[in-house]
């Protein structure tokens, strides 16, 4: 499931308009509908005041899991065949900047590819 789906599932389940939630953000209902068709993606402040509306959590609106469904297993960074282990705060906080890293990647693809289909 991608992360607008997500947004979309979780904003029905909630039982609101696309308009409510973006009355609550302070935002254009269009901002709601793109973020939940995946043409835009929204900042850090937006995305924490988006899980709490919608009453779950970043990790599930990121990456479609929560950390509960991992606790049993240790978080583990490896670079360059270092292995180091994270707290829960750090795994969360690395998960977070990935994500949004590869939702602003996949953006800059698709608007080279637009660049590209103009010329």
């Amino acid at each position: 499931m991608t992360f607008g789906k997500r947004l979309k599932l979780a904003r029905q389940e909630k039982h609101m308009t696309q308009n409510e939630v973006a009355g609550a953000l302070g935002v254009d209902f269009t901002t709601i509908s793109k973020y939940e068709n995946n043409r835009s993606q929204p900042d850090n402040e937006i995305l924490r005041e988006l899980a709490s509306i919608y009453e779950v959590s970043l990790d599930w609106l990121l990456t479609g899991v929560d950390k509960e469904q991992h606790s049993a297993e240790p978080n583990r960074f490896v670079v360059q065949g270092v292995e180091e282990a994270l707290t829960e705060e750090e795994a969360g906080h690395l998960q977070e900047q990935l994500e949004m890293y590869r939702l602003l990647q996949e953006k800059r693809k698709k608007e080279k590819d637009a660049v590209r289909r103009k010329t």
